[in-house]
């Protein structure tokens, strides 16, 4: 026999809470006996919730009971809308919304079914936007208990697949029938405990599949009320209810109550899950069913034996929904969320490729490490050897591939290879084949459902033409028996595979950080690092702040360590309650430069804080508060915007824009909280989901820093004058002070060099300024200028007049400074640029003729530097020109 089950979403019938708000309730007669009906008095919150009903497969087609009900949760108690009482409007009612349920409905205390009474339930007003699900903490008008329980249901929602949970197997006694094996079996049954042993069941499976990173382990004995004791695992609770003539539901909520008696209400905190082995008897064809996300599952008798249908209940408790294929959503027989089997030793499997990437076991939290892989439009053509999950301990191959939905809906596809062998030996569809496999939507990190849209052997293709709007293509190249597959996957119609980028000769290092960028330098994007004088991740100077992994996780929530945590400046801490990934987490802030000093981090700069964080649910009861502080040592905390509301659920970025104010070490904060019950602004809250991160930066003063290059490069005067003032004024004063001081000096200065120093006695001046200097200089300098630029001028001269000097003063060289005269680069190179052809021509003919009585000592002293250095190059050559001359 095969067991067709699909879960009950959250609860498919109600806990019987004794404690129902009386004051709003009150008994009448009805079609059911008195004391069972409740009137609802005036208009109470409640919450809508769908549920799946299951059958045996071997009536599934002619059972007469609905496949799915519509719901109304009441102080925790669930009650079935009566079939007659349905409408249209009520079936676009999202499961887990928040509604009103109006004066005049009745509720049935112990067949769980409700009449609405010609009344309309409608959805809730007055908590539309503060309780849009099952789980809002912050529904008004709950009472404490209903709180309570509707937070130990929020805690399995996408509870954590990591870790050792404690289970309780319940063997279930009723006044007229009792499940029919001893304790000592079903101990044996679910945990492999006791004489004989187990090969196969609910720890053993689960240990196996998750290579230990989930494990099931009996509850130690704990001793209740009225001599009841649960003994490793296992106890019996005995309920004053009869099998016979009963809806399961009854005897249900029978037991839920004497464990709740026995043991104490919170039944989640004695253990983490708990199997209720009810005796044969109940009406319907009923095989086992359980809450999503929740603590307990329910077997018809000795379904509560085989480990396909424990396995698959208790993944209905970790959230996982059902594998199917084509039409049918129980088809996909590769893994345990299809259908199950009364077999008392298999068959041994696992999970299918959606639900195995939803457990985090062969991730990055995986016992060995993560061989899984994304691939998304745009990847070019993947080609892949992809090993079975079965080699996950051994095989340095990716075990699982998802394919993104290029329309972003989560709808994506998982692609594995299903090995046939090991724990996965059992296996009863598409074995040794490659599966691909779709889920609804959530990205396979969540409840939703799956199927099996191709199994494919060595040859095969699997072509989905409309996948987000792209076509996609599964091709299988090869199949190594049960070993592993070569396979292909790409969008389009072409496999073109994209060589990775040849290097670009040896990767050009970026320019060192720890330098005074200029505007063209500046020190980039910064990852930070942990401050331990702080307790906050820092960055250095840069143009943007990365916190990359050191905030990933909320406190010390289960899968998801925050790495020293809490990184707050001020000790604020996170909530440690719910799971990594499934409840609320920062994972990364960074904060980037949009507009301002184009340098690093400077004061006045707009910066845009981005937070990445996961929401739970839809999102709609998560929130962000950002805030920034200028004194990251001292933090006093500015919010900055308003509150934002999570846009969806998982991963979300949220952003916020700011400019920096004053401060070399400054903080910002992302604060993610649950419920939005504050009124104001707290940069440090206390929920439970609640995380608050904080992230440092270094921040330039916002001063000219003025760009040291760029003026000297254009204007060397400033620099250069107080150089070559010492030279030029000493020496040049002796020679000009006769006749060409005065006025020559500013003149030829700027172009004669490279002209006058070719031939200084008849050509005209383009050539040679000798026409015109010849008339005054010949007379007064004979004697002072041989003296003087003979000896100082060489230095400077030395470099400048040889082209000219040394072709024409052939009779009589001019001591030091023609000889030695390389090219005139080095000195006229800079300032006189200009052609000096026109200037001598005019200038120099009428001035000289003054006479140079006075010596120009302080004139070409204060000249700026290039002149006087062009001076002493004019001087020497006139000197040179005279000494021919005489």
């Amino acid at each position: 026999m095969q067991l067709c089950q699909a879960a009950t979403f959250i609860a498919s019938t109600a806990f019987f809470l004794p404690n129902v708000n009386a004051s709003l309730l009150r008994g009448v007669d009805g079609e059911f006996a008195i004391g069972d009906i409740l009137e609802v008095t005036e208009d109470r919150p409640g919450t809508f919730i769908r549920a799946l009903i299951d059958y045996d497969d071997s009536i599934q087609d002619g059972h007469d009971g609905p496949d799915e009900t519509l719901n109304i949760m009441v102080d925790g108690a669930i009650y079935e809308i009566d079939d007659d009482d349905e409408d249209e409007e009520l079936k676009r009612f999202k499961s887990g919304e928040a509604v009103t349920i109006p004066k005049g409905v009745t509720l049935g205390t112990k067949s769980a079914k409700a009449k609405t009474n010609g009344q309309k339930i409608k959805p809730s007003k007055k908590n539309k936007k503060k309780t849009k699900n099952l789980f809002n903490r912050n529904l008004e008008g709950r009472t404490d208990e209903q709180q309570r329980n509707v937070d130990q249901l929020r805690r399995h929602l996408s509870s954590s697949t990591l870790g050792d949970k404690s289970v309780v197997a319940v063997r279930v006694q009723a006044t007229d029938a009792v499940y029919s094996n001893s304790e000592a079996v079903l101990r044996r049954e679910v945990f492999g405990i006791g004489e004989g042993g187990d090969n196969f069941n609910l720890a053993s499976g689960y240990d196996e599949c998750s290579y230990g990173s989930l494990t099931f382990s009996p509850l130690a004995s704990q001793s209740g009320d009225g001599g009841v004791s649960i003994e490793n695992g296992v106890v019996t609770i005995s309920v004053d209810v009869a099998v016979a003539g009963n809806d399961n539901s009854i005897v249900r909520n029978a037991v839920t109550s004497k464990i709740r008696a026995t043991f104490g209400d919170d039944m989640e905190s004695v253990a983490d899950y708990w199997m209720y082995c009810l005796p044969p008897g109940t009406n319907g064809g009923w095989i086992a069913y359980a809450y999503i996300n929740s603590y307990i599952s329910v077997y018809n008798n000795n379904w509560c034996n085989y480990p396909s249908g424990q396995m698959h209940e208790v993944g209905h408790n970790l959230g996982f929904a059902h594998s199917g294929e084509g039409t049918a959503q129980y088809a996909d027989q590769s893994g345990m969320m299809g259908y199950s089997y009364s077999q008392d030793e298999g068959p041994v499997m696992c999970f299918n490729s959606a639900k195995s990437w939803q457990t985090g076991w062969y991730g990055p939290d995986g016992a060995h490490g993560d061989k899984t892989l994304e691939y998304s439009l745009g990847d070019g053509c993947l080609v892949k050897t992809l090993s079975g999950i079965v080699d996950y301990d051994t095989t340095s191959n990716k075990v699982l591939i998802k394919v993104v939905n290029p329309n972003d809906t989560g709808a994506d596809i998982f692609v594995a290879f299903n090995a046939k062998k090991d724990i996965n030996s059992g296996t009863l569809e598409a074995a040794n084949q490659v599966t691909v496999v779709q889920v609804e939507g959530g990205g396979g990190l969540i409840y939703s459902k799956s199927s099996l849209l191709g199994k494919l052997s060595s040859g095969a293709t699997y072509t989905k033409s409309n996948f987000g709007g792209e076509s996609l293509t599964v091709q299988v190249e090869s199949i190594s028996s049960s070993d592993s597959a070569n396979v292909k996957i790409y969008f389009g119609t072409d496999c073109v595979v994209t060589p990775p980028p040849a290097p670009t000769s040896p990767p050009t290092p970026s320019p060192p950080p720890t330098q005074m960028p200029t505007k063209d330098g500046q020190s980039g994007p910064q990852s930070a690092s942990y401050d331990s004088g702080l307790g906050a991740p820092k960055c250095s100077f840069g143009s943007s702040c990365d916190s990359e992994g050191l905030l990933n996780g909320r406190g010390a929530i289960t899968g998801g360590n925050e790495p020293n945590q809490p990184n707050t400046l001020n000790s604020c801490t996170d909530g440690n309650s719910g799971s990594y990934h499934s409840d609320e987490s920062i994972d990364k802030i960074v904060v980037t430069q949009t507009s301002g000093s184009g340098d690093d981090f400077t004061e006045g700069d707009d910066v845009t804080i981005s937070a990445t964080v996961w929401c739970w649910s839809t999102g709609s009861s998560d929130y962000v508060d950002f805030y920034y502080a200028s004194d990251a040592s001292d933090p006093a905390w500015n919010q900055i915007g308003d509150r934002q509301q999570c846009p969806g659920g998982g991963v979300q970025t949220i952003t916020a824009t700011y400019t920096l104010p004053q401060g070399s070490i400054q903080a910002v904060r992302a604060n993610l909280l649950y419920g939005s019950s504050t009124a104001s602004a707290a940069s440090c809250t206390s929920g439970g989901y609640d995380d608050t991160d904080d992230l440092v930066i270094t921040v330039k003063p916002n001063q000219p820093v003025g760009p040291p290059t760029s003026p000297p490069t254009a204007n060397p005067t400033p620099n250069p004058s107080p150089n070559p003032t010492p030279q030029p004024s000493n020496p040049p004063t002796p020679v000009p002070s006769n006749p060409p001081t005065a006025q020559p000096t500013p003149i030829p200065t700027s172009p004669p060099t490279p002209q006058p120093s070719n031939s200084p006695t008849t050509a005209p001046p383009t050539k040679s300024p000798t026409p015109v200097p010849t008339d005054a200089p010949t007379n007064p300098p004979t004697s002072p200028p041989t003296a003087n630029p003979t000896a100082n001028p060489t230095p400077q001269p030395s470099n400048p007049p040889t082209p000219a000097p040394s072709n024409p003063p052939t009779t009589a060289p001019p001591t030091k400074s023609p000889v030695v005269t390389p090219p005139p680069t080095p000195v006229p190179s800079n300032p006189p640029t200009s052609p000096p052809t026109h200037q001598p021509t005019d200038a120099p003919t009428d001035n000289p003729t003054a006479p140079p009585t006075a010596p120009p000592t302080a004139s070409p002293t204060t000249t700026p530097g290039e002149m006087t250095k062009t001076l002493v190059v004019e001087e020497v050559m006139l000197k040179t020109d005279l000494a021919l001359k005489d």
